[in-house]
């Protein structure tokens, strides 16, 4: 691939991986350079294996796209998608969109069960809430109608009938 400058020479570099693959020469602006620079062979293979004919059903698939971040998106995933089915030939990708999907589940019920405990805490903090309340209530009530019990009753009683003799002398 030959990419022109401003003056009268031309930098003159390698044909992308694709191009290669197919014996053509790679056009100044391959769309499939800046995907299959030298030294990812084997993802090129692994993609040709997967979608077969070389690189003319990928090309039919990505000239449908007419967005070209989309394209981008999409020669990127067919990719990944064929290094992956390398790796796995039975599950591919589908196999860890389930472990995906499995961890999502896990989790989800992990924070459901979290959820669930805070609200037992939360109704168990408004329900102590609610009895320290009447507690509170209750023992004010309590101390003006009850006569205090034991030791506190004797002192209480002595110190009124002391008081009862100071006013009698004043």
């Amino acid at each position: 691939m030959s990419i022109p400058t401003s003056g009268n020479t031309a930098i003159v570099t390698e044909d992308c991986l694709a191009c290669k693959y197919q014996r053509r020469r790679c056009p100044a602006y391959c769309p499939f350079a800046p995907y299959f620079p030298h030294g990812h062979e084997q993802q090129l293979k692994n993609m040709h294996k997967l979608f077969g004919s070389g690189m003319v059903n990928v090309i039919k698939l990505v000239r449908t796209i007419e967005d070209p971040s989309k394209k981008d998106i999409a020669i990127r995933t067919i990719m990944v998608q064929s290094d992956i089915r390398a790796k796995d030939p039975v599950g591919g990708c589908y196999r860890i969109i389930q472990e995906l999907q499995h961890q999502i589940e896990c989790t989800q019920a992990e924070l459901d069960q979290i959820y669930y405990t805070i609200a037992i805490c939360r109704t168990q903090n408004a329900h102590r809430l609610q009895m320290q309340k009447i507690d509170d209530g209750d023992r004010c009530q309590m101390m003006n109608k009850l006569p205090l019990i034991g030791f506190e009753t004797e002192k209480l009683a002595n110190l009124s009938i002391k008081s009862d003799d100071n006013i009698g002398e004043k």
